[in-house]
């Protein structure tokens, strides 16, 4: 049995493939995976580090909508981006195709249309991006992360809502939710923010006096031993800094609240693990999507939302100030976190995935211990 996934431009799109991926291998024998990917990005060097799966470089390219001229040069790429996809799927013979979402899936899921093999599309945000958009039209299963997206796909009986896949690692850091953890936790996505570091170097001496363990993962935005120092000299004595931390679930499950963006894959961590937030949404973010995913968190009061601005800072520290000891509040967000968590949605995917390989017969429930 072959999956060719295809997913990249950022961990929202990636980190919950390679859930799938972890689901798949327990649920079923025998399923080679190959993933498309862009060369030299980060879906290369995360699929790299997982053994068992062929990454098969892909070029493509995205229709930024702030740029018409560079979309329409984009846009002018696309038949030979599908012709070259329809080459590589003849060559690999999958048995079904996974589309993740965002431009990298979109060629290679046309050509898996035109080519008669099944197409499995998943969506993480709260509405349809461009890319899931124009294939939901053509795929034999649409899966949401979000039960209101379902008014936006052309055919609901072929949707179904089963959250956003989270990683098994994640998964098994999960502990119950004090309100006395130590860790105020500052993340600013895949690719970084620099709006959230700055705004922490404005909030760092209101922060100071509440004796955090402030723990940030800069992405590509700082460098993390000059912010380091910086925060330091701002008078806050416990700061773990880095690009990345490689276990993310540990840092989570100690975390008291979490200051982030409002990517979806890290959205559906927060929910498994039943964390409190507040959101700080990417304005720019194609569609407007980490609004829209950031909404619906505040609706269920499992966070707060913060827009971008030039006092960001200051509202941060107080927003953060507020909310530090204030036990029960923590605890009903974290608790509304919780209830949004989906942590069997990788599961529920792979099933899925093996639902339309062999013709409605699966598998049994994961067990989680």
């Amino acid at each position: 049995m072959r999956v060719l996934i295809t997913a990249g431009g950022s961990g929202g799109h990636v980190y919950p493939a390679l859930a799938v991926v972890e689901a798949l291998w327990e649920l079923a024998d025998s399923v080679e995976v190959f993933w498309l990917g862009r060369p030299g990005k980060l879906e290369e060097r995360l699929v790299a580090s997982r053994p068992g799966i062929a990454f098969l470089p892909f070029p493509s390219h995205g229709v930024p909508r702030g740029n018409p001229l560079v979309a329409l040069r984009n846009l002018s790429l696309v038949p030979a981006e599908v012709r070259r996809a329809k080459g590589l799927l003849r060559e690999l013979q999958p048995d079904l195709v996974l589309g993740m979402g965002g431009y990298t899936s979109f060629a290679p899921g046309m050509a898996a249309h035109s080519l008669g093999i099944p197409l499995v599309i998943h969506e993480q945000n709260a509405s349809l991006g461009l890319a899931n958009r124009l294939l939901s039209r053509f795929a034999q299963r649409v899966l949401l992360s979000f039960p209101e997206t379902l008014r936006e796909v052309p055919d609901p009986a072929r949707a179904l809502v089963v959250g956003t896949p989270v990683r098994r690692e994640i998964l098994a850091a999960a502990r119950p939710y004090r309100g006395d953890e130590p860790y105020l936790t500052v993340l600013g996505g895949s690719l970084g923010s620099r709006v959230l570091m700055d705004a922490i170097r404005v909030a760092a001496r209101r922060l100071a006096r509440l004796d955090p363990v402030l723990c940030i993962a800069t992405g590509r935005a700082a460098e993390p031993s000059a912010l380091k120092a910086e925060l330091r000299r701002a008078g806050i004595k416990r700061v773990r800094v880095a690009r990345f931390f490689a276990r993310i679930g540990e840092v989570l499950s100690l975390s008291r609240l979490v200051v982030s963006r409002a990517g979806a894959s890290t959205l559906a961590e927060l929910s498994a693990l039943g964390r409190p937030s507040i959101l700080v949404p990417w304005g720019r973010a194609a569609g407007g999507h980490q609004v829209i995913n950031a909404a619906r968190m505040a609706a269920r009061d499992a966070a707060l939302v913060l827009r971008e601005g030039r006092d960001l800072g200051a509202r941060l520290g107080e927003t953060v100030a507020s909310l530090w000891e204030d036990v029960g509040k923590l605890k009903r967000m974290a608790t509304a976190a919780a209830e949004a968590g989906r942590p069997d949605a990788a599961w529920a995917v792979a099933r899925e995935l093996l639902v339309v390989l062999e013709g409605g017969r699966c598998c049994p429930e994961p067990v989680f211990t």
